[in-house]
């Protein structure tokens, strides 16, 4: 069961590296929540250290034994800040609709990444609140990135 849920962190992190890889040709995740509106250069800067972040992980994640439960768990937690970061994020006027797609991304993401770590500790699974938070994942990425187009 709990290579499952490795197996199943490299298929979100996939998932998130697609919808975010549209963003980034525009922007990531830097640093704390903003208090200023950014500039649209600041936001596409952000917007691909996230991708960047992603892809990262990506590289990360292949490395990680599917037994070491401990460091998927510690993996998994990791992965959260660059969602938080972004999600966190003042979008300039131009990608503010996008963003608040993007932002409902971040907050499904992470808390999806909760369940996953609650789960490898208790072994209970809720297969129908993890689908649902993954299909939010996917829609919200995809419609955010299509705002940009």
């Amino acid at each position: 069961m709990r290579n499952k849920f490795v197996k199943r962190i490299a298929a979100l992190l996939c998932v998130a590296v697609m919808g975010m890889s549209v963003v980034a040709c525009g922007g990531g995740s830097n640093g704390a929540a903003q208090e200023e509106t950014l500039t649209e250069e600041e936001y596409e800067a952000k917007a691909e250290e996230l991708g960047n972040a992603l892809n990262s992980a990506m590289t990360d994640a292949a490395s990680l034994d599917p037994n070491d439960v401990d460091a998927a768990k510690e993996f998994i937690e990791g992965l959260k800040a660059p969602f938080v970061e972004f999600g966190a994020l003042k979008a300039p006027a131009k990608y503010a609709d996008a963003h608040a797609k993007f932002q409902s991304g971040c907050d499904a993401m992470v808390e999806y990444l909760d369940i996953c770590v609650d789960a490898m500790d208790s072994g209970d699974v809720d297969m129908e609140k993890m689908t649902s938070l993954l299909t939010t994942i996917q829609n919200d990425f995809t419609e955010g990135a299509s705002m940009l187009e």
